[in-house]
């Protein structure tokens, strides 16, 4: 009998030592003695997902969804080769559109076609508003070897509108995007045998979900994308004209309503400018649709309370912008939206990315910044 229990504790005791040995060579525990600042990060990093989107709208098969080492996403090459660092909070991450189709991989690849190829890294991190876009120059992007882009390309503002309760999502060391225990899931983070586990399970469920995603409806037969064109259809006799004395009223209104909201997100916003030129870069500060109202030209219909709150913020942007000698690219101004676009109230779907990308892409494009971001 003390055979046996002598085989098996030698048993144990070598698989654990190869588990140890595996952790240290394969996971990033080392990164605690060379990289301490990235160590207390709580954000996703090293990952490479399959993610289904058939309830939210129609895609042939699971997206696949990576940040690097760095926590960054999209097709740039290295930290150093990064000309833009785009900046934002879900709509910029966006974690349910393939890498392929993301606006920020639609205006890389627009800004190539167009004789101006440039390397964009994602930073976007889902929850932060511009408070947590200041922290990062401080905690996260300076951090990053190599990471110097000549431009930021910063695109805000519905997170502005929903600040209340949202402190921990701005903290990159103490939020994580899982809503667990932060130390619980950096610990999981290094571990490379959890990474395994994990990456060859939720591939498996994605597959499985992601078969047949193109026909796959929600509960009660629609995808989110239909339900949110449903809603809007709701609402869409409510409009008013960009150009009317109607519209002045009502954004007036809107800016009293929220001034002491509106005055903070100014002040905010001109901190970020200043950390944005304090690393090297310069600021480009893009203004946001929600997916509740359509515009059409001058028209705007549907939901115009959401409208008025976002245009609240997109016009302090603005005016911070002007103030501040960033660059403006007031994309609000200029998208249009149509059904399948939106698979909730602000987040787009791969066919609406495609035209986030396409005006972002015209913006930069006259404005010249695209040819003086490529680094030589």
């Amino acid at each position: 009998m003390k055979n046996v229990v002598r085989v098996i504790a030698w048993n144990v005791g070598l698989l654990l030592l190869l588990v140890l040995v595996l952790e240290l060579v394969f996971g990033g525990w080392l990164e605690a003695v060379d990289q301490p600042n990235l160590w207390r990060l709580s954000i996703y990093r090293d990952i490479d997902w399959r993610l289904s989107v058939a309830d939210r709208y129609p895609h042939d098969g699971p997206v696949r969804y990576r940040r690097d080492h760095w926590g960054l996403r999209g097709d740039y090459g290295r930290p150093q080769d990064a000309d833009i660092l785009a900046v934002g909070g879900s709509t910029t991450d966006e974690r349910y559109v393939d890498d392929s189709k993301t606006w920020i991989a639609g205006v890389q690849d627009c800004l190539a076609q167009a004789g101006q190829p440039v390397k964009i890294a994602n930073g976007g991190v889902s929850g932060q508003s511009s408070r947590g876009h200041i922290r990062n120059f401080d905690l996260w992007y300076p951090h990053v070897p190599g990471l110097q882009p000549r431009l930021v390309l910063v695109y805000l503002g519905i997170n502005e509108t929903v600040l209340d309760g949202r402190q921990a999502e701005d903290d990159v060391q103490q939020y994580n995007e899982s809503g667990r225990s932060q130390w619980i899931e950096r610990l999981k983070l290094k571990s490379a045998l959890y990474t395994l586990v994990t990456a060859v399970r939720g591939n498996l469920a994605a597959w499985r979900a992601g078969l047949h995603s193109t026909r796959l409806q929600t509960e009660g037969g629609q995808r989110a994308a239909d339900a949110v064109d449903r809603g809007w259809a709701g609402v869409g006799h409510r409009q008013v004209a960009a150009d009317g004395a109607d519209y002045a009223r009502q954004l007036a209104a809107a800016l009293a309503r929220r001034q002491g909201e509106v005055d903070a997100y100014a002040a905010r916003l001109r901190a970020l400018v200043a950390a944005i030129r304090a690393f090297g870069a310069e600021p480009v500060l893009a203004t946001q649709v929600g997916g509740t109202y359509r515009r059409d030209g001058k028209l705007i219909r549907g939901d115009l309370e959401q409208y008025f709150d976002l245009a609240a913020i997109n016009t302090t942007t603005l005016a911070v912008c002007r103030e501040t000698g960033a660059t403006c690219l007031d994309l609000a101004a200029h998208l249009e939206f149509g059904d399948g676009d939106f698979y909730d109230s602000v987040h787009t779907t791969a066919q609406g990315s495609a035209k986030v990308a396409a005006a972002m892409c015209r913006a930069l494009l006259a404005t010249g910044l695209a040819r003086t971001a490529d680094k030589p």
